[in-house]
């Protein structure tokens, strides 16, 4: 049996663990989860699948699946090494906020969920894991990005701000057009937008705003 000490001692080590990896999430109250599945985007919904920050960048090609964060890792190594002599910025598209919890083998059912190991991501088809901006020739990019590819499960493909968008394993459509939400309800305005866009045109609701 383990004394007090000991126990605090262990549930440090623990939290140490816990956050001390470079992709840990920022927020630290993070839930131990179930396995679950990777999402099939089914409709229609393509966030995340184009580039918003470089000029190339490194897509999930095949079926979704979850990534450690310590093989993304391993790509961020590889693409920072290939990139530091160009003065290039790197960007990542992913968050690893999938707290991984394991039990030892051959352990019997019950007594709770296992232990934090890792953590770990789920990567939809088509989502967009690193972007590259800046001074860099499109080869040396490329090249970059084949071999962060090999340290990752899965197949990728290269792509540019021209690609099409990825909507599944074998469909590829075209970039859609950009919509001004905000343009299309004034057009046609619901009474609480109508109401809301008053208070914020009209002086005399500026001047008695904030009062009780």
């Amino acid at each position: 049996m383990f004394t007090s000490s000991w126990k605090k001692t262990l549930g440090i080590a623990t939290i140490a663990k816990r956050f001390k990896h470079e992709y840990s999430p920022r927020f630290k109250q993070v839930e131990k989860a179930q396995k679950g599945r990777v999402s099939v985007r089914t409709g229609g919904s393509i966030k995340g699948n184009t580039l918003e920050f470089g000029k190339i960048g490194l897509r999930l090609k095949s079926e979704g699946l979850r990534l450690h964060a310590n093989q993304l890792l391993a790509a961020d190594k590889v693409l920072r090494r290939e990139l530091r002599p160009t003065k290039s910025k790197l960007f990542t598209r992913f968050v690893c906020d999938l707290a991984i919890c394991i039990k030892g083998n051959m352990t019997r059912m019950g007594k709770g969920k296992g232990a934090f190991d890792h953590w770990a991501t789920r990567m939809p088809t088509g989502k967009v894991l690193f972007e590259i901006d800046g001074p860099i020739h499109e080869k040396v990019a490329r090249e970059a990005l084949r071999k962060a590819a090999a340290k990752l499960p899965g197949l990728y493909e290269i792509i540019t701000p021209e690609s099409k968008v990825r909507v599944s394993v074998t469909s590829l459509i075209d970039k859609p057009e950009p919509v001004d939400y905000v343009e299309k309800m004034n057009e046609n305005p619901s009474r609480r937008w109508a109401n809301l866009q008053r208070f914020r045109t009209d002086p005399m609701y500026k001047l008695y705003s904030g009062r009780y």
